[in-house]
């Protein structure tokens, strides 16, 4: 079958490997249709820090984690009875051990002895049994590949403090921006502005209900901000860019008691500075977002109420799959799918 392989930065080949077996407690799909992640072009360009993690796989390497496909064999020893073969599917690509200390405390995306199943840019995949979760009929294959972003974009809004009426600021109106601004104003946003210094992004923001778009290369981001709350600041804010400025000017965008929820990557070196007191005086709580625990059954009910056809860009062949990676971090596209 073709895969893409990754031998090292700047070098992914698509290639025939040898098409993958379940084993037990596992389950093959044929795949559908695979996401370009927000991570996948720092994986490429070897930028992405846990690269360096022990669970991450020596290259050469399979990649890709935004999956949606269909059932073709079933491995043995699968405790689930609600798997078919011909079955439409979306996965995750991890499957956790649900023994070690972290998946005993609640904590499932810090496993220590998590399997990683990245490998969905290839004709056919395999995944444990866990992460495999069957497609409703209203959900097309094509939105089932956004359901590992939309757990992502569901936690984020747990994690930001959000009640009805309250504000929200979303700093990058990309894919996981995007949906944190429908998930948000669903979870009762009574207002919320979006910065992004594309035009496509901004003009995506408001058909999906932002109340403010800001260009932040243009305006004061801050004054700006300001001057839609009376002064204030927003309840919650949401830092979706990936970049490092963005990150700190988000906690000058917070309000008093308010909630900063950082669900970019930034790179493994980098520091922010901070001043103490600024967040002592104003009571702010600044989290971050790495994963999506315990999200998937919801993120499922979530794909048939969220509107994800303007968020599709393109969809590329797979042998087209180093091209698109390499051009990903200047695109104007929202999100991209490959199709094996």
């Amino acid at each position: 079958m073709k895969a893409a392989v990754q031998y090292a930065p700047f070098d992914v080949r698509v290639e025939e490997v040898p098409e993958p077996s379940p084993g037990p407690g596992e389950v093959k799909v044929k795949i559908a249709y695979c996401g370009i992640c927000g991570t996948d072009p720092d994986i490429y360009d070897g930028s992405f820090g846990l690269m360096k993690a022990p669970w991450w796989p020596k290259g050469p390497f399979t990649v890709g984690h935004e999956a949606s496909g269909v059932i073709v064999e079933l491995g043995p020893d699968l405790v689930r009875d609600d798997l078919h073969v011909g079955q439409r599917v979306a996965m995750n690509f991890r499957t956790y051990c649900g023994k070690c200390y972290y998946c005993k405390s609640a904590r499932e995306h810090m496993c220590e002895h998590v399997t990683n199943y990245e490998a969905g840019f290839a004709e056919y995949a395999v995944y444990g049994e866990a992460a495999v979760y069957p497609l409703p009929d209203d959900v097309s294959l094509e939105h089932g590949a956004f359901l590992e972003p939309v757990t992502i974009a569901a936690h984020c809004v747990d994690q930001g403090n959000l009640a009805p009426g309250k504000t929200v600021a979303i700093c990058g109106g990309g894919t996981i921006g995007s949906l944190v601004l429908q998930i948000a104003i669903r979870a009762g946003a009574a207002r919320v502005l979006v910065s992004d210094p594309m035009p496509e992004k901004r003009e995506l923001a408001k058909r999906l209900g932002a109340d403010w778009v800001v260009d932040p290369l243009k305006e004061d981001l801050v004054a700006v901000a300001r001057g839609y709350t009376e002064g204030r600041g927003f309840d919650t804010v949401f830092e979706c860019s990936g970049r490092l400025e963005v990150a700190a000017q988000c906690v000058k965008l917070a309000d008093k008691c308010g909630t900063v929820v950082w669900a970019g990557v930034y790179p493994e070196e980098a520091e922010i500075p901070f001043n103490p007191f600024y967040l002592f005086a104003n009571e702010l709580t600044v989290r971050s977002t790495t994963l999506a625990p315990y999200m998937f059954p919801r993120g499922v009910k979530l794909l048939s109420k969220l509107d994800l056809d303007p968020l599709l860009s393109e969809i590329v062949p797979l042998e087209d799959i180093a091209k698109a990676l390499a051009g990903r971090k200047t695109s104007t596209a929202v999100k991209i799918l490959v199709k094996p």
